[in-house]
């Protein structure tokens, strides 16, 4: 029997950023999968991160992933960049961006996002996280490359993020501050740079409450509970919703 049924568009929570959007699925570095289950059945998250990529790049690829039609169904968008534009320009100039431009870039994209349909209160600026130059360094030696990162440099592209987000408009998330909190901030970190599993739910709880504000009138079901489904209707039950 051929059935008809209407396709259901469940709304979405966009994720865009660098590696520690890219992994944000995995083991330790898990905020994209705790947001995940925080909103099953009521969200789709979407993971757009890019190991690697810097503001210069993301800025000109979003349009490629973001246009309208995703705009209508976007909740919430994160963008989630610093870590590598606050690389050091003279050892690293490939992934290096200068702090002005950073933020103007932050801006563009802000404003490209808006221009789609996504209002700014729905824009969430992130942070760069802390950085711990002894355990990255360990990484960058096996790599055979420089440290090119510092702390101090972080938390002044920190800062910048956190200007932006208040001249736009956007909600922001102060990852770095929150870490630095602690002492021995490096138990947020895996490898000195991206995020362990204890970053990652400092993420998420960070994050909540603005996403928990945003979705909060979003239908908590689609289609009805198990124990809900007529059995005397069954086609009926389920897609009469």
């Amino acid at each position: 029997m051929s059935l008809k049924t209407k396709i259901c568009s469940w709304p979405k929570i966009l994720l865009f950023g660098d590696s520690i959007t890219q992994y944000c699925f995995s083991k330790e570095g898990c905020w994209g999968s705790l947001l995940s289950d925080h909103l099953q059945r009521r969200c789709d998250i979407v993971n757009r991160g890019f190991s690697g990529y810097n503001t210069r790049y993301c800025k000109i690829i979003l349009p490629s992933i973001l246009n309208e039609t995703l705009a209508k169904e976007t909740a919430a968008m994160t963008i989630f960049l610093g870590a590598n534009d606050s690389n050091d320009g003279d050892l690293n100039p490939r992934q290096h961006v200068p702090l002005e431009e950073y933020q103007q870039n932050l801006k563009e994209m802000v404003n490209f996002a808006m221009s789609q349909g996504i209002n700014r209160e729905k824009i969430i600026l992130i942070s760069p996280p802390a950085f711990h130059v002894t355990d990255w360094a360990i990484v960058c030696k096996s790599r055979g490359k420089p440290v090119s990162k510092n702390n101090t440099t972080t938390g002044v592209y920190a800062q910048a993020c956190s200007k932006v987000a208040e001249e736009l408009g956007t909600k922001y998330v102060d990852l770095y501050n929150a870490m630095m909190k602690r002492e021995d901030f490096c138990v947020y970190l895996n490898d000195g740079l991206h995020l362990s599993e204890k970053g990652s739910q400092l993420l998420f709880d960070l994050i909540k409450p603005n996403i928990d504000k945003l979705t909060s009138d979003l239908p908590t079901v689609w289609f009805p509970f198990w124990d809900e489904v007529d059995e005397s209707n069954i086609e009926k039950s389920l897609l009469n919703f």
